[in-house]
């Protein structure tokens, strides 16, 4: 694993010295690589996800919007293809790794009067080098099954899949399933004790699919709960070019400019704070129980408030 990951910072170094001296063309480039088309349109999707602006002008053919380069955003190529691994929460850095994550942040958003780019990115808990995250690491690579004992609200013990070390909204989670596969996130601060069980598993892929849908660290394997909303004119823009929600889908633009959105979600947890973030530009249509919700939630706050 850690030659994969090594070979996959080296490609991404190629391809992004690439894309900053003009357009790359996948075909041409998988020969030069000795790789397939399949993992090159992979590594496009992860450097646009890591905010990298690319266009496509036309199939199998990528490269940077005019006037961005990576030397007046002040990164070396090294360090863009840090980035690009970093956005990929699927991967567990740590070592090296962390430490030039860390020195990139700090070029990132301290900024400079000359570099007209700027990125934020969300502050949290710093990824920690332990015998817990290293036994973690290991059994990941090797799909070795492992005792997790947690110290959440009491000490508890369980024996699970680890999947993926997860960074969300600025904290580090065990991203697990145990044996009838339910899907638990721990907390990485609070695992206590991690220990290999000798026995190994076959990765569901189904997950990074899971992943990829995901908005914040409430989802689950399934998404039962099917949601429409109503977006403001006023804000019905910000919809229409980002979703913030997961399987969002654009069911309806009203003549006064207003949209009606769709999306699916584990449980009311996953989406309830975005709506909340967007009031009062955003109306739960369906279901009932979502739209009582979110009233008794406001009421609450009001009758705090008096």
């Amino acid at each position: 694993m850690q030659k994969e990951m090594q070979n996959k910072l080296t490609r991404l170094l190629y391809e992004l010295n690439a894309l900053d001296k003009g357009a790359i063309r996948l075909k041409d480039m998988a020969e030069e690589v000795g790789v397939a088309v399949r993992t090159l349109q992979r590594d496009m999707n992860e450097i646009e996800d890591a905010n990298f602006p690319l266009w496509n002008p036309e199939p199998g053919v990528y490269a940077f919007i005019e006037g961005f380069s990576l030397e007046r955003m002040q990164l070396s190529s090294a360090e863009a293809s840090i980035l690009v691994v970093m956005s990929d929460i699927a991967s567990s850095l740590g070592g090296n790794f962390g430490q030039s994550f860390e020195a990139l942040k700090l070029r990132l958003t301290e900024g400079t009067q000359n570099n007209p780019f700027f990125i934020k990115m969300t502050p949290g808990e710093q990824y920690k080098q332990t015998p817990i995250t290293r036994t973690l690491e290991d059994s990941i690579r090797a799909r070795e099954w492992v005792t997790v004992c947690y110290k959440g609200g009491k000490q508890a013990c369980y024996a699970v899949r680890p999947l993926k070390l997860l960074w969300s909204e600025g904290f580090w989670y065990l991203l697990s399933l145990t044996d009838d596969d339910k899907l638990l996130k721990f907390r990485l601060e609070k695992i206590s004790s991690a220990k290999e069980m000798g026995k190994f598993f076959k990765y569901d892929k189904n997950i990074d699919k899971t992943l990829k849908e995901s908005t914040n660290v409430w989802f689950e394997k399934e998404r039962p709960l099917a949601v429409q909303l109503e977006v403001s004119a006023e804000c019905a823009h910000f919809f229409k070019q980002k979703n913030y929600f997961p399987l969002q889908k654009l069911e309806k633009e009203l003549k006064d400019g207003r949209i009606v959105i769709s999306c699916k979600a584990a449980k009311e947890e996953e989406i309830l704070p975005t709506i909340l973030h967007w009031l009062p530009h955003i109306k739960v249509l369906s279901p009932a129980t979502l739209h009582t919700r979110v009233k008794d939630v406001l009421n609450d706050y009001l009758r705090s408030v008096k």
